[in-house]
Parts: structure tokens; sequence; C-alpha cells
């Protein structure tokens, strides 16, 4: 190898160790360390970065999101119900995913069945679309 290459590695090495991240809570790692940035771009984007992220905390305390239907926008909390922003919307979700559970618990065990048959076999799932 030489200089120029050991050079190119150390340099590869040195970016790799800033910009591998690696997230605790959800156990894995995201290296972006060979895209091709500088630190130039790095900081004439940051500000951008700070305002999505305030805007995210924003839509997760409950800012309205569809200022024409005058809607929040939180999907996540059917997975997550703890992060919905008020009690109340915890509590809906909760019980809605609750019932959910039980009338599936029921169409499995077979205690909700079609008529002359001992259970359901065939399904359809019709959603609304979007999100």
């Amino acid at each position: 190898m030489d200089k120029a290459q050991i050079d190119s590695t150390k340099t590869t090495w040195q970016r790799y160790q800033e910009w591998l991240y690696y997230h605790s809570e959800l156990g894995f790692y995201v290296d972006i360390s060979r895209m091709r940035f500088d630190d130039q771009f790095v900081a004439a984007i940051e500000p951008r970065f700070e305002q999505v992220f305030a805007q995210m905390q924003e839509l997760e305390a409950g800012a309205i999101a569809n200022p024409d239907e005058q809607r929040m926008v939180g999907h996540y909390w059917l997975r997550a119900p703890e992060l919905a922003p008020s009690g109340e919307l915890r509590t809906d979700i909760i019980d809605t995913l609750s019932q959910i559970e039980t009338f599936s618990a029921q169409i499995h065990s077979g205690a909700i069945k079609p008529p002359n048959h001992a259970q359901f076999s065939q399904i359809i799932s019709v959603g609304i679309g979007g999100s």
C-alpha cells in the first residue's frame, strides 16, 4: 500500500467513526460515511434539520397538521398510544385497539361466525388509503 492509499484508508476510517450512527433503543446502525458530503454541506443543512425536528415535536404534541379539516396527524399513536398528546385521545386509542383485539379473538375462536359455517374462511379488508 502506498502513502496515498494509507491516507485514504485512514480518512475513510475516521469518517466511518464520525458518521456511523447507532440507535440503541431500536438496536440498529446507519452508516452514511460513504456518502459524498462535506462539513460545509452539513453546516448549511443543519438549520433545516432543526426546523424539521421542531415541526415534528409540534405535530407529536397535537398541532393541527391538516388546516382544512382542523385535524391532527398521529397515525403512529396507534402503535404507541403513550405518545398521544392528551389523555382523552390516548384512552380512545387504547379502548379502540382493545375492542379490535376482542373482535378479532372472537372471529378466530368462532364465537362470531357466518350463518351456516363454523367459522370465517375469507376476509375482505377495505381501507381508506393514504397513510
